[in-house]
């Protein structure tokens, strides 16, 4: 990709107009420097990748910082199915970001688990998690975007990519999050559809390396929305073999990564925990209507209590 600083190398490379910029017209400025962003991609770096696949989240909004150093030297990378914002500081995406349907997760099952995990060749060298990394350090290589949720072969692969992959406990991966993982396909099979926020914090004082270039989360989340009953929660789980897992709502998860994962939601919403399940099938806290009583049924009510006030009188 051709940058700003390698656009200007080139020009001083190959030399600088006779003219002088100072004789040219503010129209022609304006023409010229629409050119030049066009030709070496100079626009806002979330617009220019996060719009292509802007269905990975509600209302196409993203998720937004609320501590803005977690920001710093992050980038937007689209993939076949989901989303992921990647930090170069870690070498760990800081979250990924999917949009699951029963169409989607039916798919899904029809295709058995291939591993591929490969590094990500859109990332700077010095910024990516190599597959030695992960050689021997005791962590498993844990997906943001799991594999389950994948309906094809290039989603499937896209998934193995160490942009989206973040050291985890190994019994945390396979138990606790595993469970998760189930749990959530199941939700979105009994209302249709659910957008995933999937991902990791860096919490502890004191953070763990691979190899000295991969940072170890101290957490892993999974905030889940689901539109039908207009309810969200998350998963929230430390990263070790504790099986310890809570279930918080999206503002609290903001105060203690923050990141709203979730910025469109109502805030009503978004401060209610909704009772997410921690296995499929399991009996959740859904809302119910109360069925209303037949009208016939409210006049013999009625009655009853007007004869019983008769009596008493």
């Amino acid at each position: 990709m051709i940058t700003l600083d390698s656009y200007k190398h080139r020009e001083n490379k190959v030399g600088r107009p006779r003219h002088s910029w100072t004789r040219m017209t503010s129209i022609t400025l304006t023409i010229v420097s629409m050119l030049i962003s066009i030709i070496i991609g100079i626009v806002p770096a979330h617009a220019a990748d996060f719009s292509k696949c802007s269905q990975s989240f509600y209302g196409g909004v993203y998720p937004e910082f609320t501590n803005k150093k977690l920001s710093k030297d992050t980038q937007d990378l689209c993939f076949n199915g989901f989303a992921v914002l990647y930090s170069d500081v870690s070498r760990t995406p800081l979250w990924s970001a999917e949009y699951l349907t029963r169409q989607r997760l039916e798919q899904a099952k029809q295709i058995d688990r291939e591993d591929s995990f490969h590094e990500e060749s859109r990332l700077p060298t010095s910024s990516r998690a190599k597959l030695a990394d992960y050689s021997g350090s005791g962590f498993d290589r844990g997906h943001l975007a799991p594999n389950g949720d994948m309906a094809n072969r290039s989603q499937q692969y896209d998934s193995f990519s160490l942009a989206n992959i973040a050291p985890q406990s190994p019994r945390n991966n396979r138990y606790i999050w595993r469970n998760i993982e189930t749990a959530t396909r199941y939700l979105t099979q009994q209302y249709g559809e659910a957008y995933i926020i999937t991902g990791v914090a860096f919490t502890d004082k004191k953070v763990q390396q691979l190899k000295g270039r991969v940072l170890v989360p101290s957490h892993f989340f999974k905030a889940v929305y689901i539109p039908a009953i207009n309810k969200a929660g998350v998963y929230y789980a430390p990263n070790d073999e504790s099986e310890r897992i809570e279930i918080i709502s999206v503002d609290e998860l903001t105060a203690r990564i923050g990141i709203d994962v979730l910025p469109v939601l109502d805030r009503q919403v978004k401060a209610q925990a909704f009772t997410l399940p921690l296995k499929a099938g399991e009996k959740i806290d859904t809302p119910v209507t109360p069925a209303e009583k037949p009208s016939w049924m409210l006049f013999v009510v009625a009655i009853i209590d007007w004869v019983m006030a008769q009596l008493q009188a």
